[in-house]
């Protein structure tokens, strides 16, 4: 049984349960194990457990929190808090949290190849983008510093005119929804660009920094 800030997780047959939590914020936590590997679930775990001890929020059913880049929400299930996650599409929540560690893991990794930390956008932030990048076209992305409202992205395909009147500010969640083939570029830090289309390019251009 692991233990994690004295909080003990037991094995519940396809879950992850949390025991102890309960006397500190009023109820447990389960989180549905279904295609990856166990040490994957504790690790977003953790990250649930370190929320809801250090946060003064109070939550209730139907609670969202960020995890990374994705979304989760806490749903009552029998007195106990289970964890759903917005589906890919964007249509509603369903329990588990596999793809919600799918998205984050990606990012990580294209992070690391390029041997730089990730900077995860929030589904609260806004990204700047021109007409047809929701479609699917193939995008020139660059992310500028940026206050903590904006992600910083600014995404444009061939369609864009040079006439940033043309620009559209949206939610990251509508990239993320529609464009699953590009999240795993978008914790790429400051700095970074990538062009996408058969095989993507990624750099840091040290001028957007200036």
């Amino acid at each position: 049984m692991r233990i994690i800030r004295n909080i003990r997780i037991k094995n519940d047959g396809d879950y992850l349960t949390t025991i102890g939590l309960k006397r500190l914020i009023g109820f447990e936590v389960r989180v549905l194990m279904i295609e990856r590997d166990k040490n994957q679930y504790l690790e977003l775990l953790t990250y649930l457990i370190n929320y809801l001890i250090d946060s003064e929020s109070l939550i209730n059913n139907g609670h969202t929190i960020a995890y990374h880049s994705w979304i989760l929400k806490f749903v009552t299930t029998n007195n106990i808090f289970s964890i759903y996650e917005a589906k890919s599409n964007g249509d509603g929540f369903k329990e588990g949290v596999d793809y919600a560690m799918k998205v984050v893991a990606e990012q990580k990794q294209e992070c690391n190849n390029c041997n730089t930390s990730a900077l995860f956008p929030l589904f609260s932030q806004m990204i700047v983008i021109s007409d047809g990048v929701l479609e699917g076209k193939d995008l020139d992305a660059v992310r500028y510093p940026s206050p903590n409202h904006m992600a910083g992205w600014w995404l444009t395909t061939e369609l864009y005119d040079d006439d940033v009147k043309s620009l559209k500010t949206v939610h990251y969640h509508h990239l993320a929804f529609n464009r699953p083939d590009i999240i795993k570029y978008m914790a790429l830090p400051f700095g970074f660009r990538f062009l996408s289309g058969k095989q993507t390019e990624i750099w840091f251009d040290e001028k957007v920094l200036l």
